[in-house]
């Protein structure tokens, strides 16, 4: 079993933190970003979409996505579940994950439109795109904070994968480019400090 990871990415961290709350170890090969090994004819036949995380099993089968990759080990180690032990939870926890899975695409289009490489290149559609792209990062987080209400975590008051999938995009945004992210949602901005606490927001 080996895991392609690019640490910094935010999908990929999805699954890093994952690991790390749940206690596994996994062989990782950090792929180099900086000088295209995503882009390799070697890695593109592993996944050809170019794009980390990917999980190659133990059979040797390619398993090139986030959410699919963090199902996959959690049917493998049922113990310590973090996707909660009933129906309504299970349910409450996959509702907020689509939520935060959205999230993260509608802000790296924010982001990435923000970019001075890029936004230069088109300046007034990109500030246009992210300008739409905020209004619905915006919509989202008000979803997020009125769903959480007073639990000390996304689906209550044990981490999910709900938390999971959210956390990596804030720290994309506020540690990566700069943008406050939620800091005018003050569940969300406490339930940020309290989980990049956590020794896994670190790995």
């Amino acid at each position: 079993m080996l895991l392609y990871q690019f640490k910094m990415g935010t999908n990929p961290r999805r699954v890093i933190i994952y690991l790390a709350e749940k206690g596994l170890t996994v062989p990782r090969c950090e792929l180099d970003y900086a000088n295209q090994e995503h882009r390799s004819p070697e890695y593109l036949k592993i996944n050809p979409a170019g794009r980390a995380p990917t999980l190659v099993t133990d059979d040797g089968t390619a398993i090139t996505e986030s959410a699919a990759i963090v199902e996959y080990f959690e049917e493998q180690h049922p113990d310590h579940p973090m996707i909660g032990t009933d129906p309504v939870t299970r349910a409450q926890v996959r509702a907020l994950e689509r939520v935060g899975n959205d999230l993260i695409v509608r802000s790296q289009m924010w982001l990435w439109n923000l970019t001075p490489a890029f936004a230069a290149k088109e300046p007034h559609p990109a500030l246009e795109t992210a300008a739409r792209a905020q209004r619905y990062v915006t919509e989202l987080l008000d979803v997020l904070e009125k769903a959480m209400g007073d639990n000390a975590f996304l689906a209550g008051n044990q981490p999910t994968i709900a938390d999971f999938t959210a956390f990596p995009i804030f720290q994309t945004a506020r540690e990566r480019f700069a943008q406050p992210f939620g800091n005018d949602h003050p569940r969300l901005d406490a339930w940020y400090a309290r989980f990049r606490a956590r020794p896994s927001a670190d790995y």
